[in-house]
């Protein structure tokens, strides 16, 4: 039972991706959603997949008696949130809307584990990863609000966002670099 309950898991994630990452037109068929994007059309009954797989993981929630919290596949889990770290490198601001895309944020730091929790993550992702933390006249602001507390070394005007790889650094904002967006878990 439990494992078809993770495989039910396992393909409404597949399912989610698929409609998240494609740009979907709905309407209404008999035998369900048709959906389409630019370069090809296929159909899915995304309802019935939809409810099984829900079923599937309230009830395998229920038999161990415990809150389910699940992130997105490809996403790292920590502390009840989800941690999306890209492999394209992208300006700020679209490495914003992108998180912004998957119901996300660039990373603000909550607190010291969880910048702990990034920083080991950090090497095994290879790169300077943009955050939610940019400057706001000679003051450094986290997107989520609230005036950063530490010091970035700034060598030039242009560099009004931040990054993290080994360390908190300060770069223009057109610069290409990968990403971390954040969100919460989702709790069954």
């Amino acid at each position: 039972m439990i494992v078809v309950a993770i495989l039910k898991v396992v393909e409404v994630s597949a399912l989610l991706i698929i409609v998240q990452k494609n740009s979907c037109n709905t309407t209404t068929e008999d035998s369900g959603q048709n959906f389409q994007d630019e370069t090809k059309e296929f159909d899915l009954n995304i309802s019935k997949k939809y409810i099984d797989a829900y079923n599937a993981i309230t009830d395998l929630c229920a038999a161990t008696g415990q809150v389910c919290e699940l992130c997105p596949l490809n996403w790292d889990a920590f502390n009840g949130k989800c941690y999306f770290f890209s492999e394209e490198r992208y300006k700020w601001a679209q490495s914003e809307n992108n998180c912004e895309q998957r119901n996300a944020e660039l990373i603000s730091f909550e607190n010291m584990e969880e910048q702990d929790f990034i920083s080991r993550h950090i090497p095994l992702k290879n790169g300077h990863f943009w955050i939610g933390l940019t400057k706001h006249e000679s003051h450094w602001q986290w997107k989520r609000g609230g005036q950063f507390q530490g010091k970035i070394s700034v060598t030039s005007e242009e560099h009004q966002c931040a990054t993290y790889g080994k360390d908190l650094s300060a770069e223009s904002c057109f610069n290409p670099n990968k990403w971390i967006c954040k969100k919460n878990m989702t709790r069954l």
